[in-house]
């Protein structure tokens, strides 16, 4: 009495199943533990500091990049709009001290323009971001006008 069909050949079956599941494991474990950098869309070449401190959360950014343009937290804005804006943001957030973020081929006539509107729209601390000497160019370091720090 035979109960099971002859084989023919020496096929092997693999099961994947426990290996699917071992890879949904692994890849839900890395999800999970790895740690994203919010890095803007705005490219700027910071300038290198060796007193910069880094800081881990700041308040509100406002970019300005070597051609001129403005954004404020990656929104761009024109020249009229900006301290209206700033202003908003001010009124919305409670917080008055900004992070400037500028290029290191910016004019100064633009930084210090940028720096009025700044402390016109009621803003007082001004931190001036900049790349630590030998770091990370990506920025995450300020230089802040207050005598105690950030």
């Amino acid at each position: 009495m035979q109960f099971t069909a002859p084989r023919r050949g020496n096929r092997l079956f693999i099961n994947v199943t426990s290996l699917i599941d071992v890879m949904f494991l692994l890849l839900i474990f890395f999800l999970v533990t790895s740690t994203f950098k919010h890095q803007p869309a705005i490219k700027l070449d910071l300038p290198s500091s060796t007193t910069a401190e880094p800081v881990l959360a700041g308040p509100a950014v406002i970019y300005l990049t070597s051609d001129g343009a403005i954004y404020l937290d990656e929104l761009e804005l024109a020249e009229e709009e900006i301290v209206p804006a700033l202003r908003q943001r001010l009124a919305e957030g409670g917080d008055d001290s900004i992070v400037m973020r500028s290029d290191t081929r910016t004019e100064f006539g633009h930084v210090v323009r940028l720096m009025d509107m700044i402390k016109e729209s009621g803003f007082t601390h001004v931190s001036m971001s900049a790349r630590i000497a030998d770091g990370d160019p990506t920025g995450g370091a300020h230089l802040d006008d207050r005598p105690d720090g950030p």
